[in-house]
């Protein structure tokens, strides 16, 4: 009987063990969903902002005055302006620190550095270097929709 000595033992050093090209590809094939899945999860935040979103309706607003829901991870401010619907993003654009309606002064204060704006997103005082962000805004029916868009 004539056997063959297996390639890459120390008897047949000349041949070196080939992997089975099958085998090859499940292992590359499987380090790349694992690269895949491991970037993935750094994307996670990283998903496209919305392009609109249901605030409220009239009815909501009249009663509240305004209203102040999350969108696209920032919290806004939707109120009535004379007759306008507007809304702003509550983000100070100093520091993106969240800022607070003071109803009583008709002001948006900034807690981080003392910056003011009145109420149509316009800095009064501080450190603020531009107005409030503006969203378009949009009534639908009797549904308030605010748009990723500036106004």
């Amino acid at each position: 009987m004539n056997q063959e000595t297996p390639p890459g033992s120390k008897d047949n050093p000349g041949k070196k063990h080939q992997v089975d090209p099958s085998r090859r590809r499940f292992i590359q094939q499987a380090m790349t969903g694992t690269a895949g899945l491991l970037l993935l999860g750094d994307l996670e935040g990283c998903t496209p902002p919305d392009p609109e979103m249901r605030v409220g309706t009239l009815d909501e607003l009249e009663k509240a005055s305004h209203l102040s829901p999350t969108f696209n991870g920032n919290r806004i401010f939707t109120t009535r302006l004379g007759e306008e619907l507007v809304t702003f993003s509550l983000l100070c654009r100093h520091k993106r620190c969240t800022v607070k309606w003071k109803a009583d002064q008709q002001e948006f204060h900034c807690p981080c550095h003392e910056g003011r704006y009145d109420a149509q997103g316009m800095v009064i005082d501080g450190p603020p270097p531009a107005p409030l962000i503006r969203y378009k805004t949009e009534v639908r029916g009797q549904e308030i929709w605010v748009l990723n868009q500036p106004a």
